[in-house]
């Protein structure tokens, strides 16, 4: 498949007449091209390319320069490409799915895409990767394109084959609307990332690498922030049907003495939650009731942040601006910011009115300030589709979404640039908003709504659906989620750049010493995290079968593998061959199903790509760390 346009073709229809190039003015720009309609419409069309790259990333931005409304913008698709691929050669396209709290979130996906036929991909209710990740691999014969979308709303690609060529659309799935005068909106941003070769995960290491180099936050050595090593302090108010600042000091103790990085306090701090047991009176319907809790934290989370900062930690804590309880403080004071729909409780803020967004940000700001948080997470429970397109006329098709969709990017870089080093949570029940363009502004710690507080009742299934959904590593390099025991087969399966425990860690029955062998082989294991990723086995929810992964940095030639036998798996030993590997190189190879080290040898680049793996217990685990002599 071959890639080598010098720019991405876009299409629209304009008052239902297709995008023809001659009947625009077309000038030469720093990063692009501007296109002039005679009726006062313009384009930028941006265009960013990377050095030692051949990826290329595309937005659009539309204004109104002429003083009446513009015709009908339709169908409009910052990317419209066609790929050449011969009539008989394969075609397949490698994506995943989203998360929708099930045990199979961001299980990897593979669709062929014959002659004729057409493959569309769309999210779930305006939340990028609500049940659809926003990440997919085009593979030819001899390479493929990896598509990276970055629009926190809804999105859709699709691919069709027709001929001798795969056509490529991605935009939003609904565009019908007129700008006004002086108005300006922009499309989603696409990465395009073409490779060569035989292997999907040439493409997405090269996305891999894209991401970290030039769209993940960077710390002040100019490294992308890593997911911190935390604790998430919810279970205790899940359990105990309250909390308070004396709890929370308590914990921290734990915290500290385990060496953890971050201290998160998540939905139980603010508005009139009391009671987890009364549904009046929990963390959901106080949304949108953004002061501090006096009755459980006196002196709001000022002493805490204190604390945490004392202890050389990061602070995490939990915000929901988005939703808007009906009769929160919100609601009551500023009902003219809330997007409603006819019996529904529940609203939604409108982060595409400027006016609003600047309360919220000064709101949310002073927070940050006053409590010395170093994290904001922002979480977001609802579908907000139905509400942009309640609101919308018909002849303003998408621009509800548009606007909003800026509005959330301007209020996170305008809360970064207030609070310089500030890092950001991207949570969506879970990942239901991981697309680009937070990547480029967050990350998740929280990937994954199924391992929350009912996670230990999914038994053994809680395990594999960590080894499942740390399959987004094909994708996004920096994730975390909860860890709920310290044992190495639990932890191993939930263990990405980032981790959170959880449940209450501050009996004397917790294993501290366990659970700092368990932090410890984390620590040593991130730097690799940040290399190639791949994986050695089908991913499958299946409690018979294995699961495996690989990550491998080329420069150095170290890497490790994480093998899981599943608890229902009649197969002691399993054939793994590791990948990226030299063949005539010798690599040192150590080999762990505890934390202990069980073996060491050295054997070649040929032979670790036919190894085979024993793993003795069901369930079970063997970490095999290598190091290129």
């Amino acid at each position: 498949m071959d890639f080598s346009a010098d720019q991405p073709a876009f299409s629209f229809a304009y008052d239902s007449v297709p995008f023809e190039v001659s009947e625009w003015q077309v000038e030469a720009a720093a990063n692009g091209w501007t296109y002039r309609h005679p009726s006062g419409l313009t384009i930028a069309a941006e265009y960013r390319r990377f050095d030692s790259s051949e990826a290329i990333e595309v937005l659009l931005r539309l204004t109104n320069e002429g003083a009446e409304p513009t015709g009908i913008i339709s169908e409009l698709q910052p990317v419209d490409i066609s790929l050449p691929v011969s009539g008989g050669a394969g075609a397949t396209l490698h994506h995943a799915r989203g998360s929708l709290c099930k045990i199979d979130d961001f299980e990897p996906l593979t669709t062929d895409l014959p002659q004729g036929g057409e493959i569309a991909l769309e999210p779930n209710g305006g939340r990028s990767s609500n049940g659809v990740l926003p990440f997919m691999n085009l593979q030819g014969p001899e390479g493929g394109l990896v598509v990276a979308v970055g629009w926190s709303g809804q999105w859709r690609a699709v691919l069709s084959r027709g001929g001798e060529a795969v056509r490529l659309a991605v935009g939003m799935a609904r565009t019908h609307f007129r700008l006004q005068p002086g108005e300006t909106v922009r499309t989603p941003r696409v990465l395009l990332v073409p490779w060569r070769g035989e292997q999907p995960a040439t493409g997405q290491n090269l996305l891999r690498q894209l991401i970290l180099k030039h769209y993940s936050p960077l710390d002040p050595d100019g490294n992308p922030c890593l997911p911190p090593l935390s604790h998430n302090t919810m279970m205790t108010y899940y359990s105990q049907g309250t909390t308070n600042e004396r709890e929370m000091l308590k914990m921290l103790q734990r915290c500290a003495e385990l060496g953890l990085e971050a201290f998160w306090i998540d939905a139980c701090w603010y508005g009139t939650v009391g009671n987890s047991k009364n549904p009046e009176d929990g963390w959901a319907p106080n949304a949108g009731n953004w002061f501090y809790n006096r009755q459980n934290f006196p002196d709001g989370l000022a002493r805490i942040g204190e604390a945490v900062a004392a202890e050389g930690m990061d602070f995490v804590v939990w915000f929901e601006p988005e939703r808007v309880y009906t009769g929160s403080m919100i609601d009551r004071e500023h009902p003219e910011f809330v997007l409603k729909l006819p019996d529904n409780p529940t609203g939604l803020f409108d982060l595409g009115r400027p006016e609003a967004r600047e309360y919220l940000v000064e709101l949310i700001s002073g927070f940050i300030s006053d409590a010395g948080i170093t994290i904001y997470r922002q979480d977001f429970n609802m579908d907000p589709l139905a509400f942009w397109q309640a609101a919308e006329a018909p002849d303003r098709v998408g621009v509800n979404e548009m606007k909003y969709v800026a509005g959330l990017y301007d209020m996170w870089d305008e809360l970064r640039r207030r609070h310089p080093g500030l890092r950001i949570d991207n949570c969506s029940s879970g990942g239901r908003r991981i697309d680009l363009e937070t990547v480029a502004r967050s990350y998740p710690l929280w990937r994954s709504d199924f391992s929350d507080a009912g996670g230990p009742s999914h038994g053994q299934g809680l395990a594999v659906a960590d080894q499942v959904v740390n399959g987004l590593s094909a994708w996004v390099p920096l994730h975390g989620g909860a860890v709920w025991s310290a044992q190495p087969y639990p932890w191993r399966s939930a263990m990405a750049t980032g981790a959170s425990l959880y449940g209450d860690i501050r009996g004397d029955g917790f294993p501290m010493p366990l659970t700092r062998q368990a932090l410890e082989e984390l620590r040593r294991l991130r730097p690799l995290m940040l290399a190639d990723y791949y994986r050695l086995t089908p991913t499958t929810t299946d409690m018979a079968d294995w699961s495996g992964y690989q990550f491998h940095d080329p420069e150095s030639g170290s890497g490790f593998a994480m093998f899981f036998r599943r608890p229902e798996s009649p197969r002691l030993t399993r054939e793994a061959g590791l990948q990226a590997l030299e063949p005539e190189a010798q690599y040192t190879i150590v080999a762990r199903t505890g934390y202990e080290e069980t073996s060491r040898e050295v054997k070649s680049g040929k032979d670790l790509a036919e190894i085979m793996v024993t793993i003795a217990e069901a369930p079970g685990s063997v970490l095999l760390e290598y190091v290129r002599l």
